[in-house]
């Protein structure tokens, strides 16, 4: 009844999320121009990449952990923060290097200012892991809800001054500093002067191929705005962004269901056979899901561009098409990583996505030279090759589990 429960919850705190980015989308498209979410856009890589470097998925060894201390708490909390501050200060000081190679000054304000959410997450993490060890879903929705409602009230205030992308800085900014405010109103968290060496190394052994293997996604996956960017103009890779934050939203929601939820149910699983049941059941449900979701923005892809957009925007129809036929197989891959990772199997996660990406990469790249239509084209084609070769390892892996298990008795 509780894992019903906690479903439950998760998926309000899911829907509220992807409601509140909806109404984001909605609402701030008509407030600001292409060329705002284009700069947003090429700044989003490296923000995704240093909070996945700050996270560092030691969390996960505390969620598959009998036993959590406050020393272990602490010891992620200060490894957090250390991390978090050396990756703003390398940010800050390349900011100009970056705004040379895309020819965009104001990149530079941009990625200083909004980098501040890197050292902000830091305070985040280890509060996370807190409320998913208790399995605590309730608290984590209310928690999205207002943090999302008050920072998108900010960004809305922002644009009506004028102020441009400034809106969708700010927005992050409040976004993460709502989000400690309220966990640690709820956790209460006070680390200890304590680095347990120990705990560390237990984190950093369970965390260290999946840091790798999510530095190596996160390129993967944000790439191609920023090839984009480099190729296009600001405007179109502002049509190229604000569609993908449509089409994402499905893939969003798999994840933050998959990685809040699901993994953290499954990590407790001992038996390779209920794991493969569980999976099974999961990708059937998943798969058909997402088929209905893909037919329905191809349908009404026109529709959904008027009402989410608006009209201005309607050029953007080939691409979100075109983004769509991604969600399945994006989606799934993700299924595929959190049952490897409940294995405990994290080497294997980092090869995998270190396949994906070279196919990523080498498709991007090979389309750049087509035209910005076919970058498009290729995430796609890419994402389809990788979930074939996720969905096979997925596979061998659990009947590898089985096998060793039935020896062993």
């Amino acid at each position: 009844m509780s894992n019903i429960r906690n479903i439950i919850w998760s998926g309000i705190s899911i829907l509220g999320q992807s409601g509140i980015t909806f109404l984001s989308t909605v609402i701030l498209a008509r407030m600001l121009t292409p060329d705002d979410f284009g700069l947003i856009g090429i700044v989003t890589i490296f923000i995704a990449f240093a909070q996945i470097v700050v996270d560092s998925e030691m969390g996960g060894a505390l969620l598959k952990k009998p036993t959590v201390t406050n020393a272990d708490y602490s010891t992620l909390f200060y490894y957090n923060l250390v991390v978090s501050i050396l990756i703003f200060l390398l940010l800050y000081f390349t900011a100009p290097l970056i705004a040379d190679f895309y020819s965009e000054e104001a990149l530079t304000d941009i990625i200083r200012i909004i980098s501040l959410t890197i050292i902000i997450h830091a305070f985040r993490v280890t509060q996370r892991i807190m409320i998913f060890r208790d399995l605590n879903y309730k608290i984590y929705a209310i928690i999205n809800l207002v943090s999302g409602i008050v920072s998108l009230g900010v960004a809305i205030l922002i644009a009506m001054e004028g102020y441009g992308y400034w809106a969708l800085v700010w927005m992050q900014i409040v976004l993460a500093v709502m989000h400690v405010v309220c966990m640690q109103i709820y956790n209460r968290f006070i680390p200890s002067l304590t680095f347990s060496r120990e705990s560390f190394r237990y984190q950093f052994s369970f965390g260290i191929s999946l840091l790798g293997s999510d530095t190596i996604r996160t390129i993967a996956n944000n790439i191609s705005t920023n090839i984009i960017g480099k190729i296009s103009s600001m405007q179109f890779t502002g049509y190229y962004t604000q569609v993908g934050r449509i089409t994402n939203f499905c893939q969003n929601s798999i994840t933050t269901m998959m990685d809040q939820t699901i993994f953290p149910m499954m990590a407790r699983m001992e038996n390779p056979l209920k794991v493969l049941n569980v999976y099974h059941r999961l990708l059937w449900i998943l798969s058909a899901g997402l088929l209905l979701v893909t037919v329905l923005f191809l349908v009404f892809a026109e529709l959904i561009i008027r009402i989410v957009l608006g009209e201005e925007w309607m050029s953007t129809t080939e691409i979100f098409r075109i983004l769509a036929i991604s969600i399945p197989p994006a989606s799934i891959q993700i299924l595929c990583r959190n049952v490897i990772k409940t294995l405990g199997d994290t080497k294997k996660i980092f090869y995998l996505e270190t396949v994906k990406s070279a196919i990523v990469i080498a498709t991007l790249l090979a389309a750049a030279f087509a035209g910005n239509i076919w970058v498009v084209w290729a995430i796609v084609v890419s994402q389809i090759i990788s979930c074939v070769i996720w969905l096979v390892s997925t596979e061998r892996q659990i009947k590898k589990h089985i096998a060793g298990q039935t020896t062993k008795k």
